[in-house]
């Protein structure tokens, strides 16, 4: 606000310094045109008298000559004339912006060469008796004419010069009243602006003041922020530690109880099976029945408890990382489920895969995952028709798992990444809702993300993202070994099954 305030002031101090000074220097050239104007004048009276003082020589030659008769004063008359004549050029110029001495100038050229002419004819007259007599006669009138015109010629400078002086006097008043104002308004703008800082000054010790209490209250909440701070970063270490020992405790509980229950459901499906042939043909058909449901039973729970187990395995364990070819991990996986692509006939095309740092193992089981679940969700009495492909994107790659199965509804696309989620019966479909978790697990472990696009029918792709290598090769189709490996053709490998 001061500065506003303050500006506007500086501007002005600024300015009407230099107008006054414009205008000082308008009027000192004005000036020292009137005086320039004032000498021209004096020196066209000046030039005047010259033409005078040079006739005056020339009577003045005449009458020595009347009264001596020598020739040489008749010389001063005879140079007269040309002298005359510069002297009324001059004049001529002179004069050339004044109108009314230029219309004097040709009437004054006249009477001098009329009175110059004259004078020159003294020595006809033949004495001074005569020289008189022929004064009196013509001298008289040329004389007076000359005069006449020589006095208006005075008038009109002298008048000029009074105009001129007066001028002058006048520019002299006008440059000392503008200095006296001039100097008036700068004291009062220099006033102003002083009253001003000091007001600004005031209000800059206010605000500084101001700002020196704000910024020590808010040292006060920084530090009242840092201690919330400190005591929040406790709490929430001594949470997190106690999340990280009860998630350990979870995950130790889930290990040991399905380890651990996986003898019990053994020996129960076991004995089942064994009472089931004991008692075939002697039990009526509803005995038989439930005999039936209470093995399905027990065997959907091992299934159950064993993928738990795998779940609780691949949370706690961390990948062992180590530079692979996707190409012979998807083998490795169509190879674990050999027997599914032989009885469903499946197509399996697999583009060329890049070479990538993941756990061979741990990624067999992905590509077996989403391979198995593509095998699956097939569309009723057809062949499955799988493609695996990647393409890099920035810093990362992208693989992708396509089918043309029977597709899900898109707004399951993060459901079914839960564990234990299922869209269809388990009825309809055999499995536990368990292998897209682990799926999404094993890829967060390694730094990727994983989605599904579908549509009801028209199939699904799998979608996930691996970290590029810096000196990455290009990708590689399968081999032909690995294809042979794939289709047990070639030597036995190790597959995983969930």
């Amino acid at each position: 606000m001061a500065y506003r305030k303050t500006k506007p002031v500086f501007i002005w101090i600024a300015t009407i310094p230099l107008l006054f000074l414009a205008a000082s220097l308008w009027i000192r050239a004005r000036d020292r045109e009137l005086v320039r104007m004032v000498d021209h004048t004096r020196e066209v009276q000046v030039t005047i008298q010259d033409l005078l003082t040079e006739l005056a020589d020339a009577e003045t030659g005449r009458r020595g000559f009347i009264a001596t008769g020598r020739s040489d004063y008749m010389a001063l008359v005879e140079g007269a004339g040309p002298k005359s004549s510069t002297i009324i050029h001059k004049l001529a110029e002179l004069t050339r912006d004044n109108p009314v001495q230029q219309l004097n100038i040709p009437i004054l050229e006249r009477a001098v060469d009329d009175r110059i002419g004259l004078l020159k004819e003294t020595s006809k007259f033949g004495g001074q008796e005569a020289a008189l007599e022929e004064e009196k006669r013509n001298g008289l009138a040329t004389s007076g004419q000359l005069s006449k015109v020589v006095a208006d010629m005075m008038a009109e400078e002298n008048r000029v010069l009074d105009s001129r002086k007066q001028a002058t006097g006048t520019a002299d008043f006008e440059a000392g009243a503008l200095l006296v104002a001039g100097s008036i308004a700068t004291v009062l703008l220099l006033l102003w602006a002083h009253r001003i800082v000091i007001q600004y000054a005031a209000d800059r010790d206010r605000a500084e003041s101001k700002v020196r209490q704000a910024n020590q209250e808010l040292q006060e909440k920084i530090g009242q922020l840092d201690r919330l701070n400190h005591d929040l970063e406790e709490r929430v270490k001594e949470r997190t530690l106690g999340l990280e020992r009860s998630n350990h405790d979870l995950q130790q509980f889930a290990f040991v109880a399905s380890h651990d229950l996986q003898e019990p459901l053994r020996m129960v499906s076991s004995y089942l099976g064994l009472l089931s042939k004991a008692c075939q043909g002697k039990l009526d058909a509803d005995a038989e029945k439930y005999i039936g449901f209470a093995v399905d039973g027990a065997t959907r729970m091992q299934a159950l408890i064993r993928d738990l187990l795998a779940y609780a395995q691949i949370s706690t364990q961390t990948p062992a990382l180590s530079r692979t070819r996707l190409a012979e991990v998807v083998s490795q996986a169509r190879y674990a489920l050999l027997a599914s692509i032989r009885e469903t006939g499946a197509e399996i095309a697999i583009e060329p895969l890049p070479e990538v740092e993941v756990d061979p193992l741990k990624m067999s089981l992905v590509f077996q995952n989403l391979l198995s679940n593509a095998i699956k969700f097939r569309q009723p009495g057809g062949k499955p028709s799988i493609q695996v492909e990647a393409r890099k994107e920035n810093n990362e790659w992208r693989i992708s798992v396509r089918d043309q199965g029977i597709g899900f509804d898109p707004k399951y696309a993060k459901k079914i990444f839960g564990a234990f989620q299922r869209l269809h019966g388990k009825d309809a479909y055999p499995g536990t809702g368990i292998g897209l978790a682990i799926c999404s697990r094993i890829i967060d472990g390694h730094g990727g993300r994983i989605w599904a696009e579908a549509d009801p029918g028209a199939g699904a792709v799998f979608h996930f993202t691996l970290p590029a290598l810096a000196d990455s090769p290009p990708p590689e189709k399968e081999s032909a070994d690995a294809a042979a490996f794939s289709t047990g053709q070639g030597s036995a490998g190790r597959g995983l099954s969930i």
